[in-house]
């Protein structure tokens, strides 16, 4: 498929002053993006040589930061003005990083752009104003109305935010990139890229165009590797168009990596398991590798296993029977290996790998986010993840927050993306940026950059577990609404499918939906949001009461069909207290 195409928004400054001695203009555009400066002088225009500064990162005094640390972008250009001409636009070099063969690169009819928020112009004329300056933001075709959120903690709505604009700003290449630092594509990324965007934008074009470029262009890690059936079975499941794994059948067969099993199914492989390698929670005791061991460790192995079912999936959907058989036949020993091999019945937790006693957050988060734990042990493993706090880096959150909500702890999960520690959204929001980071803080990644879209995991958790809207048939023929906001009285939010948005609006004790035309939901809630202290409770529907079923826990409504529908609850006798 052809590499989506970028257009230019133009950006007036929200901040536009004279500092110094009056002579230089500071600009601030309100937010971080890709793109470059344009200028337009007033007329009569001299000859000048203007000083210009682009930059992500203000100092101490309130100018821009002319020597950020990590990879925080700092440009310093030139200009010179022409008698005949008023409106400018600036000639950014390309940076010596940016000649690797595996980066990315801005269309001719764009040219070269540069990552900023502020701009200083030394030795402006007093008559440039305010409406004289544009940030030319580069960015694909993206609905911002196609998705909303809005919650009773204002924290965790600028968190929301911040993650829903750096996926727009991302996406100026028309390809997933890892930062301005690299501008490489990589699979984990590209897998949380893939979904924290298809949670604001219904819009699969990018994360399609990147598939296919990383099936040509694929990296080193282990895991990575195994993304991409996720990526492939996701777009599948989002869509309905089976047509992006189709094409790539045998090409994604490969990435399973089923020559490395040996007799019980289990892989043998090492694997990155987080990124930096400070992040791992002491894996492997501390092993600082790129890929760390043991040989048969159980990150590789959860995705393995997790990479498996995708592919079954697939298979089903292209007609592939005998692989169906195969992938989940395989899957089914992995299973069994998995926790013969890791779960150490004594403590209730799983250990990094065969061979070692040291059990990190990573060998039971992952383990936990990909349906590996039996249910009985569900809550020992949760309790244990529970116990190591953010001990992972912000790619590790992801699936954090997942292995949560799926054991039910969203609470937990909630006060994680509300921290106001130096582990979390909320900081990278309080040193400044407006795009989230490659790691918590420069102290984690001494090479950090402010524009990286694997952080960004807030976006898609919110909607898919939060809201708990997810497809039930692929391309949201049959939905999913499974609510889960924790301790939050109040959540509102527009989540774009390929039916059209759905809009969950929970207060109190109500929830209300709406579904598209042409699809019906299974609407699941919690027990704990129908006024637990009254049991049963009594369900009406649109004021009419109806009969409600329980499951694991929750009340069960299905096929809601399109339209609005209002749920409340109404008191049921009280528990026996004997």
């Amino acid at each position: 498929m052809d590499r989506p195409q970028p257009g230019i928004t133009p950006v007036a400054p929200v901040q536009f002053k004279r500092i110094g001695n009056g002579a230089t203009v500071f600009a601030d555009f309100g937010a971080d993006a890709y793109g470059n400066l344009q200028i337009n002088i007033p007329l009569p225009v001299t000859a000048t040589n203007f000083t210009i500064r682009l930059g992500e990162k203000l100092d101490a005094t309130g100018a821009i930061d002319r020597r950020p640390y990590g990879s925080v972008n700092y440009q310093e250009l030139s200009l010179v003005t022409q008698s005949n001409q008023t409106v400018y636009q600036l000639q950014i070099p390309p940076k010596p990083q940016h000649s690797n063969p595996q980066a990315v690169h801005m269309p001719p009819e764009i040219g070269e752009v540069t990552v900023f928020r502020y701009a200083e112009i030394d030795n402006a004329p007093t008559s440039l104003n305010a409406e004289a300056l544009h940030q030319q933001w580069v960015h694909t075709a993206f609905d911002d109305n196609s998705s909303f959120f809005r919650s009773s903690n204002d924290t965790l709505n600028a968190v929301w935010d911040l993650c829903k604009h750096t996926i727009k700003a991302t996406t100026a290449f028309g390809v997933y990139i890892d930062g301005e630092r690299e501008r490489i594509p990589y699979e984990a990324d590209s897998y949380i890229n893939q979904l924290s965007h298809l949670a604001v934008d219904a819009n699969p074009e990018v994360s399609q165009y990147t598939f296919e470029h990383l099936l040509k262009h694929p990296t080193w890690p282990t895991e990575w590797g195994l993304h991409m059936p996720m990526i492939a079975a996701f777009d599948y499941m989002f869509t309905g168009d089976i047509a992006l794994a189709n094409n790539n059948y045998d090409a994604l067969r490969k990435k399973l990596l089923m020559e490395k099993a040996r007799g019980d199914g289990l892989i043998r492989a090492l694997g990155i398991v987080d990124w930096p390698a400070g992040e791992r929670d002491g894996f492997n005791d501390g092993d600082q590798q790129n890929l760390a061991g043991p040989d048969i460790n159980t990150v590789v192995n959860a995705f393995y296993y997790h990479a498996l079912l995708e592919m079954a999936v697939i298979a089903q959907a292209t007609g592939q029977t005998q692989d169906v058989h195969l992938f989940k036949s395989r899957a089914r020993a992995v299973y069994n290996a998995f926790n013969a091999v890791f779960f150490d019945r004594k403590r209730g937790i799983y250990i990094d790998g065969e061979g070692s006693t040291h059990a990190s957050l990573h060998a039971n988060m992952f383990s936990l986010a990909f349906d590996l734990v039996p249910r009985g042990y569900q809550n020992q493993v949760a309790d244990f993840i529970q116990s190591r706090g953010m001990a992972c880096g912000v790619y590790g959150a992801q699936y954090l927050l997942e292995a949560l909500y799926k054991a039910g702890r969203d609470e937990y999960a909630l006060q994680l993306m509300i921290s106001r520690s130096d582990r979390s959204w909320w900081h990278m929001i309080q040193i400044g940026s407006t795009m989230t980071l490659e790691a918590w803080d420069v102290k984690y990644k001494p090479n950090l950059t402010w524009n990286h879209a694997w952080g960004a995991a807030p976006a898609n958790i919110i909607s898919r577990y939060m809201l708990g809207v997810r497809p039930l048939k692929p391309g949201f023929e049959k939905i999913l609404i499974a609510p889960q906001p924790g301790s939050l009285e109040e959540i509102y939010g527009r989540v774009p499918t390929m039916k059209g948005p759905v809009v969950v609006n929970y207060q109190l004790g109500v929830l209300e939906v709406e579904i598209p035309e042409g699809t019906t939901a299974r609407v699941l809630i919690p027990y704990k949001l129908a006024k637990p202290q009254q049991f049963p409770p009594h369900l009406f529907i649109n004021g009419r009461k109806e009969t409600a079923k329980a499951e694991s826990g929750c009340i069960v409504v299905d096929e809601v069909g399109p339209g609005k529908s209002v749920f409340d609850f109404r008191p049921g006798q009280k528990k026996s207290t004997r």
